[in-house]
């Protein structure tokens, strides 16, 4: 059984949010430490603060470039009649497997980055969690999710006439 992938507009959301997330370490790190680097009454700050940063800053130059990509490469979902199944990480890959009977409810996503570039998530809320697919497009969700709501109907159904 062939997975399917997500949106690839995924990549430029990942890429977006990390970016802004390494704005804010820059301002938070950066900025003190070029105000103390320049000042002559305070200490100077020792040479491993610096490398320190800089590993931090490498760091999160990398996962905003190389990250989305291998991280689109790894998702995967499949949506069968009694389960659904979704696989994702970078190193470890995790695969979830989700019975459609265990479902709860589920629900439909969608933050400022997502909106923009037309995308959603659909979140899979169960007894245990909640499991989320990433990444699609917002009419692949909303279709996602009425599939699951049919399923899940179809199937309470046939176990009350049981």
């Amino acid at each position: 059984m062939a997975y399917h992938h997500l949106d690839k507009n995924i990549v430029t959301a990942w890429r977006v949010a990390r970016f802004l997330r390494l704005a804010v370490v820059i301002v938070i790190l950066g900025i003190p430490t070029l105000i103390v680097a320049r000042q002559d009454f305070f200490v100077r700050p020792a040479p491993y603060v610096y490398a320190v940063e800089a590993f931090i800053f490498l760091y999160l130059m990398v996962t905003l470039f190389i990250y989305p990509v291998i991280e689109y490469r790894q998702w995967g979902y499949l949506i069968l009649d009694d389960r659904i199944e979704i696989k994702h990480g970078i190193f470890f890959i995790a695969t979830s497997i989700i019975p459609v009977i265990r479902i709860q409810h589920i629900s439909i996503e969608h933050g400022p980055i997502l909106r923009k570039l037309g995308l959603a998530s659909v979140r899979i809320h169960t007894a245990s969690g909640a499991f989320v697919i990433e990444g699609l497009a917002a009419d692949t969700a909303r279709t996602i999710t009425e599939a699951l709501k049919n399923q899940l109907y179809t199937r309470l159904q046939a176990q009350e006439n049981m």
